[in-house]
């Protein structure tokens, strides 16, 4: 198993045509199923997201290309996000280009892995990054190591949304069981509350970030 995979607990690729799933499990072979069984990752808290993440930072998605990778005999999608505000890491970085697994193939099909977050041009997040160029997810816990910036012209400010982009008023505070399917995380305080909560603000959200990285220290 080539180590751009090693971190990944499942992983599901979906090719479109002929509607063919391929199973990636660490550490097996490669399969083929009929059926399209869910990606699976082991739920990350917060403090986990900071701790496992080579480098955390807000950017802004300037360019999206997509390369099939001869060496590693696989396509890529290649996601640039610019006018980085780095909160852990490399300082002074200004932009990076991540490699996520999947993408047009040279025989016409399209590879896709199920709860891989995607992107659009002009975007803002926060990415959790870890292994990029080497794992096929360069995100901790996939899908949780993305966080949507959104502006909210109501209270003139950027708020924080999850990947599926639902507002996020509280982080996960202990690494919990599996997820699946990347379905988007609901807090049992926020199933019972009757009145809608606000987002966190961007500002809260990185204060929170400084403070768990300068715990590490």
């Amino acid at each position: 198993m080539t180590d751009w995979t090693k971190d990944l607990y499942t992983l599901r690729y979906h090719w479109q045509w002929a509607g063919l799933l391929v199973a990636l499990m660490v550490g097996g072979p490669l399969l083929l199923a009929r059926l399209a069984w869910p990606t699976t990752v082991l739920e990350k808290s917060f403090s986990s997201l900071v701790r496992d993440a080579e480098v955390i930072a807000v950017g802004t998605v300037t360019a999206i290309d997509t390369e099939w990778d001869a060496e590693k005999d696989a396509p890529f999608t290649l996601v640039t996000f610019s006018d980085l505000e780095v909160l852990k890491g490399y300082a002074g970085q200004t932009e990076i280009t991540l490699h996520f697994l999947g993408g047009p193939t040279p025989d016409g099909l399209v590879m896709q892995i199920a709860g891989v977050p995607q992107f659009s041009l002009e975007e803002r997040a926060v990415l959790f990054i870890r292994g990029n160029q080497h794992h096929a997810v360069p995100l901790v816990g996939m899908w949780q190591g993305v966080y949507r910036v959104v502006f909210d012209d109501e209270r003139g400010v950027d708020t924080i949304h999850n990947h599926a982009g639902q507002p996020v008023t509280a982080l996960p505070t202990e690494d919990g069981g599996i997820l699946h399917d990347a379905a988007p995380l609901v807090r049992e305080q926020e199933k019972a509350s009757s009145t809608p909560q606000e987002a966190m603000s961007l500002e809260a959200f990185t204060q929170r970030i400084e403070r768990e990285v300068l715990d590490e220290q």
